[in-house]
């Protein structure tokens, strides 16, 4: 498989040197691999948007003109949840306002030498666990791919042929029905209700008898096929959790 990999650094002089790097630890690790370069924060995520580029890793800087490598990332977390980020960047006071972003490491320019193949060592064993940095699923919408982290998913439901998926800042809709949006390793994160609804565990605020009640106060019923099992996950979940849980 080849590997798809962003860098993004304004300045023309780091951005070569950053390629550089990557390209001596890939070479090393016998990778095959394309790299693309992006001068700005909006270059990269123009490209995210028009062409659907999915990077496997992102090698930013922090300090970018216009939109800062910090809040570029948190967009990718969102856009591209898969995409390993590391941050490469002069500036060693950035490093506790990155832990904002999920990212694989952070690295110093001036000490890249030894320490960024250890931070790309780690992008890479991520990548081969086959787990995303950023928990998510990727639909298809108009014509689109958009890659819904997880903890954004309140519920999804099956609406006539489609499946409608209900997140907290809007719904989303995809031909497929639910069952195959659903990855086989975020199965656990929903409960499967009822014939057209799966919900997100974590969404859940309470069970009342055949319903489920949602942090967003949506109602979903819970069919008689599957309610020992709603019921068991449910208790489950919550005796480990219990911060989650809100009673009236």
């Amino acid at each position: 498989m080849k590997l798809n990999i962003a860098i993004c650094d304004d300045n023309s002089t780091h951005l070569k040197l950053a390629e550089d790097l990557v390209t001596s630890c890939l070479d090393q690790e016998h990778n095959s691999y394309l790299i693309q370069l992006f001068s700005s924060a909006e270059e990269l995520l123009s490209e995210i948007d028009k062409d659907h580029y999915s990077p496997d890793i992102a090698v930013l800087d922090i300090e970018l003109d216009g939109e800062d490598g910090i809040s570029l990332a948190k967009r990718m977390n969102q856009l591209v949840p898969m995409c390993r980020i590391i941050f490469l960047t002069a500036y060693i006071d950035y490093a506790p306002d990155a832990y904002e972003a999920e990212h694989i490491w952070f690295v110093v320019k001036k000490t890249s030498d030894r320490f960024f193949p250890l931070a790309m060592k780690k992008a890479l064993q991520s990548l081969d666990s086959s787990q995303g940095a950023v928990p998510g699923i990727v639909i298809r919408e108009s014509g689109r791919s958009i890659a819904l982290p997880v903890d954004q998913i309140i519920y999804i439901s099956k609406v006539n042929r489609k499946s409608q998926i209900i997140c907290k800042d809007r719904e989303y809709y995809d031909t497929r029905r639910p069952a195959l949006l659903i990855p086989k390793e975020l199965e656990d994160r929903f409960i499967h209700c009822h014939q057209g609804y799966w919900v997100s565990i974590s969404k859940i605020r309470e069970l009342d008898h055949d319903m489920l009640v949602l942090e967003n106060g949506a109602r979903i019923p819970i069919s008689r096929t599957h309610k020992d099992e709603v019921r068991e996950r449910f208790f489950d979940h919550f005796r480990t959790r219990r911060s989650f849980m809100t009673t009236e």
